[in-house]
């Protein structure tokens, strides 16, 4: 088994593409990821202009697990997650302001669905009759459950402190964790970028896998994984029930030889 780059107590991290690894993992992990768009993105090491085929094998490796959720445009779903996948069990639209035409995209579910019961939205009503007002003290509810399409979650702004040029937003990715995870469930993130479902999870109290070709965009994640939450989700029960930092057996332990969190030297640029 490939040792890994980064490995803390909740985040272990590989510099490698996923298929290096996924033989060792157990189909249980629940995958979450963005992965490339394959429309010549320039990221720092990936090609992202690879031939149909090849891209749409590579993602159909993703099928040895029980479930998972990926994030992409419209016509890059149809286009290559349905022929590697099938059909998702369930799509959610995430929109979000933006100065180009590409203002929404969609998550696909594979093995699960969301459980909107998990998290609700403020009610739109600002101004609720007496009984109903009387209601909600009542019961104690703030707003109603979610449903399949997201617009209070922003894009991220790309800043000079950090490279990766199209990170999703962490409140998406702890989004669609609380929605879908279980507790003791292991993340798993092919495309692991800067590491913003990694985080997401461990923000979460899971513990995560992740592999990434760039290293420089590992270096960048491992940082952030230091930092406290940005923001946070509105009654999120599944965190609410489990605590901050619930005691979870992992699913999968890989074994690394350096110590906890170390990070390697960087190569030397050639």
């Amino acid at each position: 088994m490939k040792s890994p780059y980064y490995q803390s107590s909740t985040v272990t991290a590989y510099h490698c593409r996923f298929q290096e690894i996924v033989s060792e993992l157990p189909s249980s992990l629940l995958v979450v990821s963005d992965p490339p768009y394959n429309i010549g993105f320039k990221y720092d090491q990936h090609k992202d202009n690879m031939p149909d085929e090849e891209y749409i094998e590579m993602l159909a490796e993703l099928r040895k697990f029980e479930r998972v959720i990926l994030c992409d445009y419209p016509i890059e779903t149809m286009k290559y997650i349905v022929p590697a996948l099938g059909v998702p069990d369930e799509v959610v639209a995430w929109c979000y302001n933006s100065q180009n035409p590409k203002r929404f995209r969609l998550v696909s579910f594979y093995g699960c669905k969301p459980d909107y019961t998990r998290e609700e939205r403020p009610y739109l009503n600002k101004k609720p009759s007496k009984e109903r007002q009387e209601y909600r003290e009542r019961t104690g509810k703030t707003g109603v459950p979610l449903y399949e399409w997201w617009s209070d979650i922003q894009q991220v702004r790309v800043g000079k402190d950090l490279s990766h040029p199209c990170p999703v937003p962490e409140a998406l990715q702890r989004r669609i964790i609380t929605l879908c995870a279980n507790e003791g469930d292991v993340i798993f993130d092919p495309f692991g970028g800067s590491l913003t479902t990694s985080k997401a999870a461990q923000d979460l109290g899971f513990k995560s896998i992740a592999c990434e070709l760039s290293e420089s965009y590992l270096r960048e994640g491992i940082s952030r994984l230091a930092q406290q939450v940005s923001s946070t989700l509105p009654n999120n029960r599944l965190h609410l029930d489990v605590g901050d930092s619930p005691a979870q057996q992992a699913l999968f332990t890989p074994e690394a030889d350096s110590a906890e969190g170390k990070l390697p030297a960087p190569a030397p640029r050639r």
